[in-house]
């Protein structure tokens, strides 16, 4: 038996053609549809930026940066485009965390006999 080929149904006729015509008035209007994957720990010192600026969308936000940085001269936009780190301070309880793993990790394989130990004071 040959499988019918099912007809679209009117709701999916009427999703189509919005598409289509958000897609015309698009392109007559020159926007792409561009994508940008943040990690989530920027999150929050994004939502903090935007209301502080006063912005209600994030795709503003990146729109301004780049409009920014485009019309930027070339030592400027180098500058904003700079990786900066933000320092990060090891507490004292990390720092404990991290000495056991260590020395739990000596306790299970244990140095060769040439290997230099350095014992902390």
């Amino acid at each position: 038996m040959a499988e019918e080929e099912q007809q679209p149904t009117a709701e999916a006729l009427k999703q189509r053609r919005k598409r289509e015509k958000a897609n015309e008035k698009n392109a007559s209007l020159g926007v792409e549809k561009f994508t940008v994957e943040v990690a989530d720990v920027f999150k929050a010192d994004l939502k903090r930026l935007m209301k502080q600026h006063g912005f209600n969308n994030q795709q503003e936000v990146f729109q301004n940066l780049l409009r920014n940085v485009i019309a930027a001269d070339f030592e400027t936009a180098a500058q904003m485009l700079k990786c900066v780190t933000t320092p990060f301070f090891v507490t004292e309880k990390v720092s404990q965390i991290i000495r056991a793993a260590g020395m739990k990790s000596l306790e299970d394989e244990p140095p060769e006999p040439d290997d230099e130990i350095e014992q902390p004071s």
